[in-house]
């Protein structure tokens, strides 16, 4: 979207929300056109099941440092997303790159407290203890 941006100037505003429009169709397709990963125990599921618990927080508390942590990293990233998205609207090369290598850092760094979160929470509560789990027979 940054890159979008800083076309705006040279295409067009009518191209650059032309282009916007299909990258973020792209966006919504490309997950369903990839087949489904049948294993539970890679990196990509264990960060949605963190963001699952961490979503789930006020019924199941979580300890409480991970959860300030996470929510430190989520308002990180979004200020970094507008501090690059503000550096494509100026044409700004400092502003845009700063604000995606913010942007890019904290949602890294999100992602691993999300792992760590599914990790505690995985053994001290018995309905996210199954979320993982596969059946050998279903019949």
């Amino acid at each position: 979207m940054t890159a979008i941006l800083w076309l705006q100037g040279w295409i067009g505003t009518t191209a650059s929300i032309t282009i916007a429009i299909l990258a973020l169709a792209a966006l919504i397709a490309l997950p369903r056109l990839q087949a489904a990963s049948s294993g539970q125990e890679n990196w990509a599921a264990k960060i949605c099941f963190g963001e699952r618990i961490f979503l789930n927080r006020l019924l199941i508390p979580i300890p409480s440092t991970l959860g300030a942590r996470i929510t430190t990293l989520y308002l990180v990233f979004w200020a970094g997303l507008i501090i690059a998205l503000l550096g494509g609207v100026s044409a700004s090369v400092l502003l845009s790159v700063t604000g995606l290598v913010v942007a890019y850092s904290a949602q890294l760094v999100y992602f691993q407290k999300l792992i760590e979160l599914f990790r505690q929470m995985n053994d001290k509560v018995p309905l996210y203890r199954f979320w993982s789990s596969v059946p050998g027979n279903d019949n």
